[in-house]
């Protein structure tokens, strides 16, 4: 974890997810009390009507101050407030929990300024509002629609600021039947078709029990008749089906049946069809300063975890290569970062950035597929990108060898492999550690078809983890074994 939190001076790209609560997500109810003693309710606001605004900031952040002093958010609240055209509420929150009071007012020993002094608006010294919505930069405005629907509106005008707030799309429910498509939560990647979901919200006045949802621009449409039942602004996640694709595609998601507002009725879902590739998969992945915030996964297409690793006893900057055989089919790489910020540790100072880079080989060991690109320089919470095995080489459970099971895993001595050769064969055993050093190596010689046990002492060996490949005449099965 980073020991401040920053304004961000440019945009940051997210990956796949976001580093905080993301714009077009549900905006999660809360209550504060203002600094004259005021309680507010943020959903009893929007169920009146008002787009509420929330400055997230902290007292010490210069950004903050400049934007504060600006004067752009009491100018909304004068023109637009409750004593302006009352549609829109303001709040300022200050965001950290280690300021006080006295920061507030500017006599503290960790503030910018006098925050109250002038503020017409109502100011929030509440962290745990800060923490519900992910914020993990100062400072980060909000537009709360009342719909619930959250967008980081940023440090913009007044006026700029009304008129977002004053569209359609942020207005409140007017009309009687409104079906509203409100995301796209499926797959954004995948190697022949995609899964579509959608969260859908009424919009409407009148309690929603039916719609038909439509999707276009795959190699199949589809066509979904919803029913239920959704009181104004619930939501509901829809499943509509399978659409098959053979090509990178946008696809159209939207509702067909009769309703009286269209501004709300598609989202657009960009979907990258992966690469085809082979069963052996390189992992190459540098930490950045932050080490302890990176992990990894690699999952099938029922979700399990076939690979991962974590990082909390690397170094910083420390180098990584894995190599791993796995079945045919489609996999998903997920790259994580806990704090949000990716490996773009030259954000912080003068740092260097990690990166990590996915890809399949031949049996030659040249480049087969390009599966993930991660420089470092951008920010992700998670980052995703799929694996299209397809073409079967130098397997794991291929006919001359099969390995049951390796116990005890995690281990901190010997362990004991299981494995059935179906043919004969030359088994041998090796151990390779994550920067690809073989350190551990037993050859067995001619093995007749059988079951057989091997037992192998990891005592000697440093904590962390290992690959073992288990070879037979050349052929390879691999498994990962945790030393304490």
């Amino acid at each position: 974890m980073k020991k401040i939190l920053l304004s961000l001076a440019a945009l940051v790209i997210v990956l796949s997810s976001y580093a905080q609560l993301p714009s077009g997500s549900i905006c999660p109810d809360f209550s504060g009390t203002d600094l004259d003693g005021n309680q507010w309710n943020l959903y009893d606001l929007l169920d009146q009507g008002y787009r509420v605004v929330i400055d997230v900031s902290a007292t010490w952040c210069g950004p903050c101050w400049g934007y504060h002093t600006g004067g752009a958010l009491e100018t909304l609240w004068e023109e637009h407030g409750p004593d302006g055209t009352n549609e829109v509420m303001v709040f300022f929150v200050e965001g950290d929990a280690a300021t006080t009071l006295d920061d507030l007012n500017g006599t503290g020993g960790s503030t910018q300024g006098d925050w109250v002094s002038g503020t017409g608006y109502p100011i929030i010294d509440d962290a745990d509002i800060a923490n519900l919505l992910e914020i993990t930069y100062f400072p980060t405005i909000y537009t709360v629609c009342p719909s619930r629907i959250i967008t980081e509106t940023g440090q913009i005008s007044a006026a700029d600021h009304y008129a977002f707030a004053a569209q359609n799309a942020c207005s409140p429910a007017t009309e009687p039947n409104d079906p509203s498509l409100v995301s796209y939560n499926g797959a954004v990647t995948t190697c022949s078709n995609v899964e579509v979901v959608v969260t859908l919200q009424n919009f409407g006045l009148t309690p929603l029990t039916a719609c038909t949802i439509e999707v276009t621009g795959g190699d199949n449409s589809l066509s979904y008749n919803w029913t239920g039942n959704l009181d104004t602004y619930e939501l509901e996640e829809v499943t509509v089906g399978v659409v098959n694709l053979s090509s990178d595609s946008d696809l159209n998601i939207g509702i067909s049946s009769a309703n009286d507002l269209e501004e709300n009725d598609e989202v657009v879902a960009a979907i990258t069809l992966a690469e085809e590739g082979t069963t052996h998969i390189r992992v190459e992945l540098k930490t950045d300063n932050w080490p302890a915030e990176i992990s990894w996964e690699l999952r099938d297409d029922n979700g399990n975890v076939v690979e991962e690793d974590s990082y909390g006893n690397a170094d910083n900057t420390e180098q990584f290569t894995y190599d791993f055989w796995v079945a045919q089919g489609c996999y998903t790489f997920v790259l994580m970062d806990e704090y949000g910020d990716g490996m773009n540790a030259s954000y912080w100072g003068d740092y260097e950035d990690g990166n990590c880079y996915v890809y399949s080989l031949d049996d030659d060991g040249n480049t087969a597929s390009e599966i993930f690109y991660y420089d470092g320089s951008v920010w992700y919470a998670e980052a995703i990108a799929a694996a299209n095995a397809a073409e079967v080489v130098g397997v794991s459970e291929t006919e001359m060898i099969e390995v049951l099971n390796a116990f005890p895993n995690p281990t901190d001595g010997l362990v004991n492999f299981n494995y059935t050769v179906k043919t004969p064969a030359v088994v041998s055993f090796e151990v390779i550690d994550m920067v690809g050093a073989r350190v551990m190596f037993n050859q067995l010689g001619n093995r007749a078809a059988g079951n057989y046990t091997q037992v192998m002492d990891f005592a000697s060996l440093a904590a962390g983890m290992y690959m073992v490949n288990i070879m037979a005449d050349g052929q390879v099965n691999t498994l990962r074994i945790n030393v304490h």
